[in-house]
């Protein structure tokens, strides 16, 4: 009997590494087709998903422009209505036409050609062009006195005069 056993044992054990190799065949399959299966899924949706994600920054987009154009809206109703208020029409008249209203007196304030303007309160004076380099404009903000721009130097002091004719004297020749 262990005759016959044993080439039963071999066939079971035949069968059974066929069957393991078949599993591991299926699995293996299985597995690249999953893997396909997936990949194909994933190129599917990839473009209706970057399709939404480019319309929702667009929305938004959108949603920020139109507060902006209803804020301007809003601005532009409150101007329409000073516009039709007539004090307001009056106002701007005198302010930038110079108009004046029948029986005023108008007077027009012309300073001198020398005279400067008066600077804003907040504005900063420029300082006058030198022919200086920027450098030593700058060393001497650092190392003078930090209340303006350097003093220019004094004229020269006159010269002798210069040969001309000689002006009559006012005494009378010989006295």
């Amino acid at each position: 009997m262990p005759e016959v056993v044993e080439p039963i044992k071999q066939a079971i054990a035949e069968s059974a590494e066929q069957r393991s190799d078949q599993r591991l065949g299926l699995t293996a399959r299985r597995a690249a087709i999953l893997a396909a299966v997936i990949c194909v899924l994933t190129l599917t949706i990839a473009g209706p998903v970057r399709t939404y994600f480019a319309q929702r920054t667009e929305m938004k987009q959108l949603a920020a422009s139109e507060s902006a154009l209803r804020h301007q809206i809003t601005d532009l109703e409150q101007q329409k209505g000073k516009l039709g208020d007539p004090a307001f029409i009056a106002a701007q008249a005198r302010e930038r036409l110079g108009f004046v209203m029948p029986g005023e007196i108008p007077y027009q304030v012309q300073l001198p050609p020398g005279a400067a303007l008066p600077a804003d309160p907040g504005a900063q004076q420029k300082a006058a062009p030198s022919g200086d380099p920027w450098y030593t404009s700058l060393w001497h903000t650092i190392a003078d006195s930090p209340h303006g721009p350097p003093v220019p130097p004094p004229p020269a002091p006159p010269g002798p005069p210069l040969p001309g004719p000689v002006p009559p004297s006012p005494l009378p020749p010989g006295g």
